[in-house]
């Protein structure tokens, strides 16, 4: 009788263990689902604190566009750049020709992007600039003219660029453009390498009739015509941030930079149409020079824009200059 009383109270400790083991882990596992969901909070609030600091920093830089004069700097680019583009595609064509030989595919390729850079409603000044970039006899003399006329772009780059970042000092001219050439072999670099992932793209083609249920064109169709040209401005946007300011510029606050001036000149492209057609009409007040208004307005937003970012990444310079 002893026994069987023992052998009860045995198993009901164990059966009590059990229970509380099994309290214990429903617990543990409470622990960890709060824990998870403070981290995610935290994370959370961390990510909403970013981004609030990063909409206040693109607001102060708007405001410091106009303080800095900017709209005489986006005008000075303009002009420059209108004088200098043709040049400046001519001597890339020229330096790829040289070094690859004349691959008419990789001309289309490069021509393209060049037209992707600006609105649909530009297509009258675009379709000359590819014509005329497409022409092939192209001497040594006339790159060095070329390079020199591609200089003054730079040249306007830099000036603006180190208004915005209060930087007083100019550098000598064989620097300047020493360092211009080395910007130019960068883009080169990233037209190549857009270039390569163009064609690895389309090739995806033909995973079509393996996965058929995969909307692969549609795919590839959104990668080659936003993708790949945001990447390619954002990259070259970032180099310009790095390279032509005399002054340090930290690496990721120069990408956020890039990043706002690729996005905001997609989204500007497809707005400003809009606004041209809409709104501007501009084609009833300048008549047959509309084109060309038109290509120099879109220069203007667009030297702006480029402006603007430059205006992030040096404020966010300054801000971490503050804390530190």
């Amino acid at each position: 009788m002893l026994y069987q009383t023992d052998a009860a109270d045995a198993e009901y400790g164990y059966k009590s263990m059990r229970l509380k083991s099994s309290a214990d882990k429903v617990i543990e596992s409470d622990l960890h689902f709060i824990l998870r969901c403070f981290d995610c909070l935290l994370w959370s609030g961390i990510i909403v604190e970013y981004m609030g600091r990063y909409i206040k920093t693109i607001l102060k830089s708007f405001i410091d566009f106009f303080r800095d004069g900017g709209l005489m700097l986006a005008g000075s680019i303009s002009y420059f750049t209108m004088m200098a583009i043709i040049p400046f595609c001519l001597l890339l064509t020229a330096i790829i020709g040289h070094f690859l030989g004349a691959d008419e595919e990789l001309l289309r390729f490069f021509t393209s992007k060049l037209a992707g850079l600006f609105p649909k409603i530009t297509y009258e000044i675009t379709d000359e600039i590819k014509k005329i970039i497409s022409y092939s006899g192209i001497g040594q003399l006339t790159v060095i003219l070329y390079a020199l006329l591609s200089y003054q772009l730079f040249s306007s780059l830099e000036t603006a660029l180190n208004v915005i970042f209060k930087t007083k000092a100019k550098r000598p001219f064989i620097i300047s453009l020493v360092l211009s050439l080395f910007i130019i072999t960068l883009i080169i670099a990233f037209i190549m390498i857009s270039f390569g992932a163009t064609s690895a793209i389309s090739a995806l083609k033909t995973l079509q009739e393996f996965f058929p249920q995969l909307k692969i064109g549609r795919i590839t169709g959104f990668l080659l015509r936003f993708v790949v040209p945001l990447i390619l401005v954002f990259l070259t946007a970032a180099t310009l941030y790095i390279f032509l300011p005399k002054k340090r510029v930290r690496l990721n606050h120069a990408l956020s930079g890039a990043l706002f001036t690729a996005v905001f000149l997609e989204a500007a492209k497809h707005l400003f149409t809009l606004y041209v057609v809409k709104v501007a009409k501009l084609g009833t007040i300048y008549g047959p020079l509309s084109a060309f208004v038109i290509f120099l307005l879109w220069m203007f937003y667009s030297s702006s824009i480029f402006l603007i970012g430059a205006e992030v990444v040096n404020n966010l310079d300054s801000a971490k200059e503050r804390r530190a």
